[in-house]
């Protein structure tokens, strides 16, 4: 076994993702307990300077849970890569959807008061996109992963091909890993100088929490599923199969600028890059099945 795939190996193990999972259950809780602690300090002693910039709507420490978890999301899906590019990218689609439905939480936490719910109207209609848009979201993954299952394996590659397919993809795979651990740093670093700037400077909050470390990330996946793409090319050739790969990194780029675009807009257009997946999934269960029908004719 290569080295790389040793390394593999030893990373998607089950009891590394299970550690991986029992940290972040663990991580979740605490910061989440910590975060009401702060603001609950914050509307208790106001004449605290240190806490005066925390958000005094105890709903806005839901956003820190979400965010832990979507880290370990991320992680699974750099895991699932190898094994399944439908896989890989449900996964993102699930990502997308959890940053989407994490969005709402932060928009609840702009009321300082609900019963000036009506006076407010600006955040009444973002709350509503996002909702609506986080829904539909979820109900479109639910329906790629029900189209997926239509999704017959057809043996077109020998045993060595899909070895050296698998040994490839973990290539990228361990390359990503390394760009999240990266990004995850970076982003750690990015929130605690701007979060520094403004307790002790006095600087504005410019970081969008909503899309730290996700738009770079997306960045990369968009690159990391075109070779994926071009690989798949090398290893076969059938139309249905290129087009509907071909589909997916398409929904891979209309995520990444899902991600850059206004908020009002931002969950609609990543719903229709989950639809794009949907659709190019289904039409390659249909042409798969439609060759199938025409091989058994052929045999009549």
């Amino acid at each position: 076994m290569e080295i790389h795939s040793k390394a593999f190996a030893l990373i998607s193990r089950k009891e590394v993702k299970e550690a991986a999972e029992k940290w972040t259950v663990v991580m979740a809780a605490g910061l989440f307990a910590l975060h009401l602690l702060l603001i609950f300090l914050r509307n208790t002693y106001p004449g605290i300077e240190l806490l005066r910039p925390l958000n005094a709507n105890y709903l806005s420490a839901l956003y820190t849970p979400f965010s832990i978890i979507l880290v370990y999301e991320v992680f699974m899906l750099i895991l699932a890569l190898p094994l399944s590019f439908t896989n890989s990218i449900r996964k993102q689609y699930e990502i997308i959807s959890l940053i989407v439905i994490r969005r709402v939480f932060k928009d609840i936490s702009a009321f300082d008061n609900f019963d000036d719910f009506a006076d407010q109207p600006d955040v009444v209609l973002q709350i509503a996109t996002d909702l609506g848009s986080g829904l539909l979201l979820f109900l479109l993954v639910g329906l790629f992963y029900h189209v997926s299952l239509y999704r017959r394996s057809y043996k077109r590659l020998t045993k060595d091909q899909i070895k050296t397919f698998v040994r490839l993809k973990e290539y990228i795979s361990l390359l990503l890993l390394g760009v999240f651990s990266f990004l995850t740093l970076y982003s750690i670093y990015s929130f605690t100088s701007e979060v520094y700037g403004l307790v002790v400077n006095e600087d504005v909050f410019t970081l969008d929490l909503n899309i730290i470390f996700f738009t770079e990330f997306y960045t990369v996946m968009i690159f990391a599923d075109v070779f994926i793409f071009i690989l798949s090319f090398m290893f076969g050739q059938r139309y249905a199969s290129l087009l509907r790969n071909a589909g997916f990194v398409s929904s891979t780029v209309i995520l990444r600028i899902s991600l850059s675009a206004d908020p009002v807009y931002s969950g609609w257009i990543a719903a229709s890059a989950v639809l794009t997946g949907v659709i190019s999934q289904l039409i390659y269960v249909y042409f798969m099945k439609l060759q199938e029908k025409g091989k058994d004719k052929t045999s009549d």
